[in-house]
């Protein structure tokens, strides 16, 4: 009897142990799509940068983005002013850079960068937005190289997409450890249990 309850409560323990190796592998392949899916067009840096207060003369926009941006007549950057007011900038697109150029600020306050861009990489549309403050008295941004155009070479491998190659291994190691031995066993039991009937015969 308490052979038996071992075996059920080894197996209720395997079997909670492959639902969870299951369940890790599903969410890590959701990880991983929805990073993929949630990438088009993801700005990596910009000048300004996102909620920084700058000053001097700022008279263009700068972003450069993990994938390159295609050339496109309805990509757009648009500058809303403090008061609300909307225009477009004159955008110039050069891989991984967009520059969008407006005539020199001079009013304080609070600005809103707004982009529509076309990624080269899958031929999707992002659309996204980031804010800053401009102040006469504050420091000029720190504008983009050149370089920035080829792109800065981090996109590599994604955190989650790590994840997920390293979780793969280990979920097959562990369900060969946990089911092959008992498999094995299992054969063994039968082969003893036929030799012990044929011994009876």
């Amino acid at each position: 009897m308490r052979a038996r309850t071992r075996k059920r409560a080894q197996r209720a323990v395997a079997l909670v142990v492959a639902i969870a190796i299951v369940l890790a592998l599903l969410f890590s392949l959701l990880v991983v799509f929805s990073d993929t899916a949630a990438a088009h067009a993801e700005m990596r840096r910009s000048a300004p940068n996102p909620g920084q207060t700058v000053g001097g003369l700022v008279h263009r926009v700068e972003m450069e983005f993990r994938e390159p941006i295609r050339p496109h007549q309805s990509n757009g950057v648009a500058l809303q002013y403090p008061d609300g007011t909307r225009v477009l900038t004159t955008i110039e697109v050069n891989g991984h850079l967009v520059r969008g150029r407006f005539d020199p600020l001079t009013e304080p306050g609070t600005y809103k960068v707004i982009w529509e861009l076309l990624d080269d990489s899958d031929g999707d549309w992002a659309t996204e937005e980031f804010e800053f403050t401009y102040d006469p008295a504050a420091a000029p941004p720190e504008w983009l190289p050149e370089s920035a155009a080829e792109g800065s070479g981090d996109g590599g491998i994604s955190a989650s997409t790590i994840a997920l190659i390293v979780i793969i291994p280990v979920a097959v190691v562990l369900a060969v450890w946990l089911f092959w031995p008992r498999r094995r066993g299992a054969n063994r039991a039968q082969q003893r249990r036929k030799s012990r009937a044929k011994k009876r015969r």
